[in-house]
């Protein structure tokens, strides 16, 4: 699947760490994946933002599980992959389905449906990639310039 360009020139800049995690289509397999990345952002020095990063792809993680994986065989894995150096970090889930995510109206009255409209608060972008052979799509989330950012 082709993933949108990075911003700043396409640079994460030259120092870049990785976290990535394949996970069942499963709503329980999220909270494990969660721990793992906010544990390793932690280690990396970027503690301060760790809570909202995990939320973050926490939320996108559960799009992909409720909404990308509508209809899909028992077995089906996600992909969400973080990366992150001075200059940028950027996460992003795969999942099997072709439709775009819409982010929500504001609603009291409704308990769900808020998932993006948080990530975009908590982001500096958010995109959706869609891949030209329709074997999926690829949500997308950027902070810029994460190791100076305060929370």
């Amino acid at each position: 699947m082709t993933e949108p360009p990075l911003h700043h020139d396409g640079v994460l800049g030259a120092d870049v760490s990785q976290f990535e995690a394949s996970f069942p289509a499963d709503p329980a397999a999220i909270a494990p994946v969660r721990r793992r990345l906010r544990a390793l952002l932690r280690e990396d020095g970027l503690e301060h933002l760790a809570d909202d990063v995990t939320l973050i792809c926490q939320e996108l993680m559960a799009n992909a599980v409720l909404h990308g994986c509508l209809n899909v065989p028992p077995g089906t894995t996600l992909k969400i992959t973080v990366a992150w150096s001075d200059a940028q970090l950027r996460a992003v889930v795969h999942d099997p389905s072709d439709e775009k995510p819409t982010e929500q109206g504001a609603s009291r009255s409704r308990t769900s449906g808020r998932g993006l409209r948080l990530v975009g608060e908590l982001s500096d972008r958010w995109g959706v990639e869609t891949d030209p052979a329709g074997t999926g799509k690829a949500v997308w989330t950027e902070l810029d310039f994460p190791r100076k950012r305060a929370s």
